[in-house]
C-alpha cells in the first residue's frame, strides 16, 4: 500500500465515522484518488509529504479546463 492509498483509506475511515452517505464517501473516494494518479502522472509526486499549494491550484485549473470544476473556489470565497 502506498502513502498516498494509507492516507485516502485513513480519510474514508475518518469520513465514514462521521455518517456520510454512501455517495459522498464514493464521490470523495473517487475524487483523491484521480489527484493522487493526476500528482504520480504530472509530478512524480509519491508521497503526501511532498504535495504543495501549487499542486493543488494546478489540479483545479486542470479539472475547470476538463470542464470537471465544482463549487471549491465559491465555498473557499465564503470562509
Amino acid at each position: 500500500m502506498t502513502e498516498f492509498e494509507f492516507q485516502i483509506e485513513n480519510f474514508m475511515l475518518y469520513c465514514t465515522s462521521k455518517n456520510l452517505s454512501r455517495k459522498t464517501l464514493a464521490s470523495y473516494e473517487q475524487s483523491l484518488k484521480l489527484f493522487a494518479a493526476y500528482l504520480r502522472d504530472k509530478f512524480a509526486i509519491t508521497d503526501p509529504a511532498h504535495v504543495q499549494s501549487g499542486h493543488i491550484r494546478q489540479h483545479i485549473k486542470y479539472l475547470r479546463e476538463r470542464g470537471k470544476y465544482t463549487v471549491v473556489v465559491d465555498q473557499a470565497r465564503k470562509a
